[in-house]
């Protein structure tokens, strides 16, 4: 249809925009009841305020299981996540006292405003994945779960929503995390007039939480301790994985296997997206191009190879598929207001999906899983679980003034208080399907640490599941927009977390896989895919080389194994995530406004090349001494390269070098290369030190079994005093693995053997 700019009404287009942009003055229509608790995490007071809303039919909105918080820890861990809350005395909320003046009102039946001031100096933080910079202010966002594969500057609704703002003012850090699965629209101050404001669009109330002013890891620390912390990865899940969408049959994927093998370059699991299946048929694999699909994952593993397979929520509507006759059969699929089986079309065509939200289907939904355990799968990949929907990409109604009644919110889902429309709870549903997922995993492998990875996520998902970012692109752009929607992630309470190396989408050149990974060595959950359309971008897929350089790379991230183990379990004791920005560990102003550099734990600073045809960079080293870790790990002693601190430097970045610098005082457990993590139980591992006094704490379990939450692991303190080595047990559940223990004293070439004792 021609569009007649003449006969465009800008008056009304004006107040359109003016009703999408509620006035602060709203008037308040609130009448229910708040409860005002608070208690403290880690000696951090946090109050917590739990509104009810009075109903349109006089009652009041039913108490809802908040699933974010909703979790029981192993025995041996539960200390960390103990507290109380006391209950205040009744309260309204004119009497709330909220940071930068924060206060809230009921504007409609459907709708919930928050207001609060924004000091121009204050930074803001977290909020999840967002395509921005680390500092996320001065933006709208969106938080309502949407496949969004166009990831550009005007791309706010994603994939995941998790609703905790960190303010950033001076050296305190605040935090505010309104605890609903509902949508959400956070303004930062897009205005310029100092004051934000949050659009909750519920019509069934809240949870709202106020976290004092601290530091930056004992906020985090505090709001883990509520929405908890990962449990440790199996140790195979932390090396190279390759996927494409799509590999197309066996054949494939065993060459696949055999050029890793033989070209030595390392790598742990292979994943294969949606055509293993039969047209798209979950819990199904295709007869034709897969057809000894146990016999495959049996080779591979013999090959020391993981196998993961990608798992949609859609299922095929087809009165000849068993699984649609299940769901059928024990109501198990969202349905419509007038009670019809809400049907829309993803990969196998029309669709029905089940509902997540009830407890019955998410153990249907996880009996069915073990048909991927029987046949060897070792992880499960949830896709498309926002849910994505071919013909109704964006169902949220725009612009949005209010919530819709229940019975107009694209369908209905049955919770524990009976139906509730889906637009209430739909960030929960990624979220209940990596809990059903992870749930049944270990239901079948209770010795085993199970794998899950997710797109669609919401506030907890790290008890549960590994993410990554979705469909991002081969450009020098998402290269260098990883870096803050990583960190955010990581501040948002879910550190095992990555992008797509290469990207996804389009066609990545040699210099920029390379540069990808660069960086990608260091993303918690580490994996090279991309999109059928585009060319292909294996490690092997350009010239020697571009390999002979991946390759180097890739045995560096399998070299610092040890260290990524160890700074997981840091996160198990203090939520603190493995990417951090500078600001984690330092307090200048420069180290609060970097975004292009990051700390991997608190001995690593990574300063990646982001952009094309450059071969240096200007690197901000913070306070001390710094060296190059590629130097560090040459054994070449002397040659150790040194950068002094608080100035930032021109440092030359050839491609294919790592990235990275050492913190003196740091002592690196690094291991030898190998070609997969079946080999590091008897992987000889050198702590390599920087600097004539250094400490760390170092750790060691099975990397497989959930021993650990028994107490069946080893921990050591780790000493360099004057050069010389000494480490002292705190823990001994563990019998000491077959491996040997070397020492590089700082400026050494020479490793000294040593000993991790036992008693």
């Amino acid at each position: 249809m021609a569009f007649d700019i003449l006969q465009t009404d800008w008056t009304k287009a004006r107040a359109k925009m003016a009703a999408w942009r509620a006035p602060i003055k709203a008037r308040d229509i609130f009448t229910g009841t708040i409860v005002a608790e608070s208690t403290t995490l880690n000696d951090l007071p946090v109050s917590k305020f739990v509104v009810r809303p009075r109903l349109e039919d006089g009652h009041l909105a039913p108490i809802s299981k908040s699933f974010a918080t909703d979790f029981e820890p192993c025995e041996s861990e539960k200390s960390f996540y103990e507290h109380e809350w006391d209950l205040d005395e009744k309260v309204d909320q004119k009497s709330l006292c909220l940071p930068f003046n924060l206060t809230w009102l009921q504007a409609k039946p459907g709708r919930f405003d928050f207001h609060f001031e924004l000091p121009a100096h204050v930074r803001c933080l977290g909020l999840g994945e967002r395509f921005a910079n680390l500092n996320i202010r001065g933006n709208t966002h969106t938080l309502f779960s949407t496949d969004n594969p166009n990831h550009n500057e005007h791309a706010d609704m994603l994939y995941k929503s998790i609703p905790f703002l960190i303010l950033n003012d001076g050296p305190l850090y605040s935090g505010i995390w309104l605890d609903s699965p509902a949508p959400q629209r956070w303004d930062l101050d897009t205005e310029l007039s100092g004051t934000a404001k949050i659009e909750l669009f519920s019509r069934l109330g809240f949870n709202l939480y106020v976290f004092a002013p601290t530091t930056l890891a004992d906020l985090v620390c505090a709001f883990t301790a509520l929405t908890g912390r990962s449990a440790l990865p199996p140790l195979w899940s932390l090396g190279h994985q390759q996927c494409r969408w799509s590999y197309p049959d066996q054949a494939t994927i065993r060459d696949l296997a055999h050029e890793f093998r033989s070209r030595k370059i390392p790598c742990d699991t292979l994943v294969l997206d949606i055509d293993y299946m039969d047209e798209y048929r979950v819990f199904t694999h295709s007869r034709e191009r897969f057809p000894d699909f146990k016999k495959l994952a049996g080779e591979l593993a013999r090959d020391h190879f993981k196998l993961v397979t990608i798992v949609d929520p859609g299922v095929k509507k087809d009165e000849k598929f068993e699984v649609y006759r299940q769901g059928l059969s024990g109501d198990h699929f969202c349905k419509t207001a007038r009670g019809e089986v809400f049907i829309e079309t993803v990969w196998p065509g029309l669709s029905a999906f089940p509902d997540f939200l009830s407890e019955k289907t998410r153990q249907w939904w996880g009996d069915k899983l073990k048909f991927y355990v029987d046949n060897g799968i070792a992880g499960i990949w949830n896709d498309m679980n926002e849910p994505a929907m071919f013909n109704n990409q964006k169902p949220l109604p725009v612009p949005l003034v209010e919530l819709p009644e229940a019975q107009s919110q694209l369908f209905m889902q049955q919770g524990e208080n009976g139906a509730v429309g889906h637009f209430e709870v739909r960030n929960l549903y990624g979220f209940l399907m990596g809990q059903a997922t992870h749930q049944a995993l270990t239901r079948y492998r209770p010795k085993e640490r199970p794998f899950v990875l997710t797109r669609s996520a919401s506030t907890g998902i790290q008890r549960y599941a590994a993410v990554w970012l979705g469909d991002n692109s081969s450009w020098y752009e998402h290269l260098q927009k990883s870096l803050p929607m990583l960190l955010n992630m990581g501040l948002s309470g879910v550190p095992f977390a990555g992008v797509d190396i290469g990207g996804f989408g389009g066609d990545t050149t040699p210099e920029l896989l390379v540069r990808w990974y660069e960086i990608g060595i260091f993303y918690p959950f580490f994996r090279n895919h991309c999109a059928l359309m585009g060319r292909a971008q294996e490690p092997f897929s350009f010239s020697p080389k571009v390999e002979a350089m991946v390759r180097h790379l890739i045995e560096t991230r399998y070299r610092l194994l040890p260290y990524i183990q160890d700074l997981f379990w840091m996160h198990r004791r203090t939520g603190a995530p493995l990417m951090r920005p500078l600001a984690w560990e330092f307090e200048d102003q420069v180290s609060r406004d970097c975004d292009d550099q990051f700390m991997f734990g608190d001995s690593i600073m990574v300063a990646p090349v982001v952009q094309p045809n450059q071969r240096s960079r200007r690197v901000y080293f913070p306070e001390g001494r710094w060296c190059t870790l590629e130097s560090l790990l040459a054994d070449h002693g002397a040659g150790v390269q040194i950068y002094e601190g608080g100035q930032t430097i021109l440092v030359n970045c050839p491609l294919g070098s790592v990235p990275a610098f050492v913190r003196e005082g740091s002592i690196l457990p690094v291991a030898d290369i190998m070609q997969s993590t079946a080999e590091y139980p008897s992987t000889d591992i050198t702590f390599y030190a920087f600097g004539d006094r250094a400490s760390s704490i170092h750790k060691d379990d099975d990397g497989i079994s959930l021993d650990y939450q028994k107490q069946k692991y080893g921990e050591w303190m780790i000493y360099i005093h004057d050069g010389d080595f000494d480490a002292r047990p705190i823990f001994n559940g563990l019998t000491r693995p077959k491996r040997r223990y070397f020492f590089m004293p700082s400026g050494s070439s020479k490793k000294l053997p040593c000993d991790l004792p036992q008693h």
